[in-house]
């Protein structure tokens, strides 16, 4: 029989061959997750309903406390990272589509200088990006 560090060990050392069947298993999905998800959006409402109704949310919450929160939150921070490169592709989809933008609204601002003028400028560009909403990411 292994001991609990050698099972611990084995879990650590399967990380590879795991997220090969994770995505294996996204791959070989048939379904339709997206209508799915969509249609089980009033399950999720309820079952959050349910577990703040029971005081279960509330209780979660609290067993962790604060300092459980920050040391589970801090022992992912190497997920963080991983995220940044792994949509850093869409960022810079998103981005170039922005600047580009910028490059057609600022010399089009009004000028810069009293307070008032520097919040209509402010609000003009404001004014700009959000006419342009849903056009900007890296999907849009």
């Amino acid at each position: 029989m292994k001991t609990a560090q050698q099972a611990a060990q084995n879990w650590v050392n399967s990380a590879g061959t795991a997220a090969t069947n994770w995505q294996a298993g996204i791959q070989n999905y048939s379904g339709d997750w997206a209508g799915t998800t969509v249609n089980s959006y009033q399950n999720w409402v309820s079952g959050l309903a349910n577990a703040q109704a029971q005081g279960l949310w509330q209780s979660g919450i609290m067993a962790a406390g604060t300092a459980g929160w920050k040391s589970a939150t801090q022992a992912k921070a190497a997920n963080y990272s991983t995220g940044f490169t792994a949509g850093a592709q869409e960022q810079q989809q998103a981005i170039t589509k922005i600047m580009n933008a910028l490059q057609g609204i600022v010399p089009a601002l009004p000028p810069r200088g009293t307070y008032s003028q520097n919040k209509a400028r402010a609000t003009a560009l404001m004014d700009s990006l959000h006419a342009l909403k849903g056009t900007l990411g890296a999907a849009g």
